[in-house]
């Protein structure tokens, strides 16, 4: 409005902005990827703090190139699956000054009442602290989890601890697990978001998957049963959906039979024209 004096931000809110934004995506991606996925990334993403700093001193390219080629090593070792790290632009953060523009980080309003519309070294350096800090707990927690380790490691130590170690099926894995969970609940007319909390249906998971618990805030499960069953897109959800489906199949359960079939009608209907038919023909209907 004419004559209204404008709203100043200080250094330290845009610092903390985007520090948030950056912690944001961060914690968004992880619930795509299993636990030891997640601390190579958070591992990647370090490195590239660590580059990110020395680019804010200096602002030399060769800090941008070297984290670069280790994120195109990823690229290759993952292929499709780095679509859940790549789709949240990290490196974009070695342009700070064109996130400032970015509307989900300042509303038009605040970005015009920024004092400088640049971001200075010593913001990008508190920046980095931030996402530093976080992401270092967040490794901490993987590495207490057994993040990593090849399986032989972790069954020597649950021997070493005195447990037992039994065989365990492979294919079933976590996410899959969630997704059969979600669909019993589901057809028991037990949906999280309507008449209970995700926090509580998380806990029970927890229990039945045989996965210590925490705190909410820790749990990979709850992150990713918000999700459900919408956790991956494509052929990875259709895989997942088969293979629980003959589960429900075999104990009778149709309502839960039904909602996967619908389910797997709208993954199947969501592919490209050439795999369409692939799974329609196949889907153990």
């Amino acid at each position: 409005m004419p004559g209204q004096e404008r709203k100043q931000y200080s250094s330290q809110q845009i610092s903390s902005l985007l520090a948030r934004r950056f912690v944001r995506d961060y914690e968004d991606m992880l619930t795509a990827y299993t636990p030891t996925e997640q601390l190579e990334l958070t591992n990647h993403l370090l490195m590239m703090l660590e580059q990110l700093n020395r680019y804010s001193q200096q602002r030399e390219e060769k800090y941008y190139q070297a984290y670069y080629a280790k994120e195109d090593a990823l690229l290759q070792k993952y292929g499709s699956r780095f679509q859940a790290y790549h789709s949240k632009r990290f490196y974009q953060y070695f342009y700070l000054d064109l996130l400032l523009a970015e509307t989900d980080i300042y509303t038009d309003e605040e970005y015009n009442g920024l004092e400088e519309q640049s971001v200075t070294p010593e913001q990008m350096q508190a920046v980095v602290t931030m996402c530093n800090n976080v992401l270092y707990w967040h490794r901490t927690n993987l590495y207490l989890q057994d993040a990593g380790k090849e399986p032989q490691e972790i069954v020597q130590n649950e021997a070493a601890n005195g447990l037992t170690a039994e065989a365990t099926d492979k294919e079933a894995t976590k996410s899959r697990q969630l997704l059969a969970i979600y669909y019993l609940l589901k057809a028991l007319g037990i949906e999280a978001r309507n008449n209970g909390s995700v926090s509580s249906v998380a806990r029970w998971a927890h229990l039945l998957t045989g996965t210590k618990f925490t705190t909410i805030q820790n749990s990979d499960i709850y992150k990713k049963y918000l999700r459900m069953p919408n956790y991956k897109t494509d052929v990875p959800l259709i895989e997942d959906l088969k293979f629980i489906r003959p589960y429900f199949v075999d104990l009778g359960i149709e309502g839960a039979v039904g909602l996967i079939d619908e389910e797997l009608a709208r993954a199947i209907k969501e592919l490209p024209y050439g795999l369409r038919k692939k799974y329609k023909d196949n889907t153990g209907g």
